[in-house]
């Protein structure tokens, strides 16, 4: 069975699209579609069930920092539900969003991983409730119900 750090880092990997899961010497890691940033599991010898992860920033092995997946794992939730929360937040950001997301869609025949939905209330409220009691505060609530 994975630890801690498996899970951490295979949660983090499913981030799309700021993350995506990696395959590097035979591990299964995440890995940051915006700066190349490698976040690998620890094995459980060396403090994976504790749930620590090793970070290679911008993918440079010899730029490592050893720290507590939830800690990577928070800023990557915050990051990733800004990312969301900006489309749902403002209708003009909204409207151009869903434009471009059809050209995108008319030129290359592709879709993209997210759409834009008319009614969705999922960041709506989330945008509500990091306004009302904080972002920390909703992350911890998020990580409590994933079990992080």
């Amino acid at each position: 069975m994975e630890g801690a750090s498996h899970r951490i880092v295979n949660f983090i990997g499913g981030l799309i699209p700021l993350y995506t899961h990696d395959h590097v010497d035979g591990v299964l890691g995440a890995r940051s579609l915006v700066d190349g940033t490698l976040i690998l599991p620890m094995d459980e010898d060396e403090g994976g069930g504790n749930g620590l992860v090793t970070v290679h920033w911008q993918g440079d092995s010899n730029r490592t920092t050893v720290v507590q997946g939830v800690f990577i794992a928070s800023y990557a939730i915050a990051k990733y539900v800004e990312l969301h929360s900006i489309v749902e937040t403002n209708k003009d950001t909204k409207n151009e969003m869903s434009h471009m997301i059809h050209h995108f869609e008319i030129k290359t025949g592709e879709t993209l991983v997210f759409h834009v939905e008319e009614n969705s209330e999922l960041f709506s409220l989330l945008g509500k409730a990091v306004g009302k009691v904080g972002q920390e505060a909703v992350i911890e609530i998020i990580k409590k119900q994933i079990g992080l």
